[in-house]
């Protein structure tokens, strides 16, 4: 029996379903975190997202996602930038711009907030005030988070406030900031050196610290000689002064640098002859910080403040040019620590067992190897359905 050859040719020619396998990672960064995430996605060899933010005269903010998400492992990058844009207006705008990523139905998406803010209002010390950090975070779940990403929180506990089917996961750079102490610490001895917590409240994680380095521990205390009065900071030490010759001052974070002055003018009373440093994970360096470090340099020996890049330090890093103490401030680049865990998120790996937050910034990470080379080809389409053209071969 003849057949009609014209319906092969036509199956032949026609286009094949497309069935899409995994949940293809995609990352968007809103403005102020592009710097970061470019590091990040240099490790990663995924490629940025595209998106615009729009601002109207009446002062409301428009987000659009440029391009299909749909069953995508989304990670939206915010991290905080004075200069871009005040504080809460950069919330409001990550929060409206999840809520449009939310509408294009996402596999999965989560914020990296390497700085997470308002993590110092972490607890009700008097009655009538909120507690601003679980109230941002419930925010940004209901606009759409299924999981947040830190760094070194104020209070460990605030891994607890992830609202209810959401998951909040801390990272530690003190593996990057203890590699950096021992390589940029003059004359660095475990002998001769120690760290200072600057508080009761910041002695665990400066006890971590004094276990990374392998060296001695201080803190600082408020001794009230009076109800009502100030009182004076005291140093708690176990080691005769002249014995010290270095000491780290160590805290969460460095806005005012109003107690980092304060402890800092305690321990050259207590040690003259000590070198001083200061070590955060975070720097704000907000008001006047930039000449108080530099009354810091002139009147107590300290030699350099280090932070991480969790928050955008354009704006800190001119304030400190200003005042001639730019080759003071040091910046430690953690966006391989938070590649590593983006990798795992998206492998459905835990970022929480040893074997990765013992990975040190010389050590390899096995899950980043290979990576940093050609951008992985991952076909990427607009919201019009039209394909997204490759990026340029670097």
């Amino acid at each position: 029996m003849d057949t009609d050859s014209s319906d092969d040719d036509t199956q032949e020619h026609q286009p094949a379903v497309r069935i899409p396998l995994g949940h293809r990672p995609v990352v968007f960064a809103l403005p102020g975190s592009r710097e970061l995430a470019s590091k990040v996605l240099f490790y990663l060899g995924w490629q940025e997202g595209l998106c615009t933010f729009k601002l109207f005269g009446n002062g409301e903010i428009s987000s659009k996602v440029e391009e299909t998400v749909t069953n995508h492992d989304v990670f939206v990058f915010a991290t905080r930038d004075d200069l871009a844009s005040e504080m809460n207006f950069s919330l409001m705008q990550l929060m409206l711009f999840i809520g449009a990523l939310k509408g294009e139905s996402p596999y999965r998406l989560t914020v990296v907030v390497p700085c997470l803010d308002y993590a110092r209002q972490d607890r009700r010390s008097s009655a009538g005030e909120g507690i601003a950090a679980t109230l941002m975070l419930r925010c940004l779940k209901t606009a759409g988070a299924d999981r947040f990403l830190t760094v070194d929180l104020h209070n460990e506990a605030e891994v607890g406030f992830a609202p209810g089917n959401t998951v909040l996961d801390e990272l530690s750079a003190r593996r990057y900031l203890a590699s950096f102490i021992r390589e940029n610490v003059e004359g660095f001895d475990a002998e001769s050196a120690f760290v200072c917590a600057t508080s009761g409240g910041g002695m665990g994680m400066t006890r971590r610290m004094a276990t990374e380095l392998g060296i001695g521990f201080m803190m600082v205390d408020r001794i009230r000689p009076k109800a009502g009065g100030k009182g004076d900071l005291k140093i708690m030490s176990s080691e005769r002064e002249d014995t010290i010759k270095s000491v780290i001052v160590v805290d969460d974070m460095f806005d005012t640098c109003g107690s980092l002055a304060e402890v800092c003018k305690a321990l050259q009373l207590f040690a003259p002859r000590a070198r001083l440093y200061a070590v955060a994970s975070h720097g704000f360096f907000s008001g006047n910080a930039a000449s108080v470090v530099r009354e810091l340099v002139q009147s107590c020996s300290l030699q350099w403040i280090v932070v991480t890049n969790s928050v955008n330090l354009t704006g800190p890093l001119q304030r400190f040019r200003e005042v001639g103490m730019e080759d003071r401030l040091r910046v430690v680049d953690v966006s391989r620590l938070l590649a590593g865990a983006m990798m795992r998120i998206y492998l459905g790996a835990s970022v929480n067992l040893p074997k990765f937050r013992d990975i040190g910034p010389q050590d390899e990470d096995p899950m980043l190897q290979g990576l940093t080379s050609p951008k992985l080809a991952l076909e990427r389409r607009h919201t019009d359905g039209s394909q997204v053209p490759p990026p340029l071969a670097i």
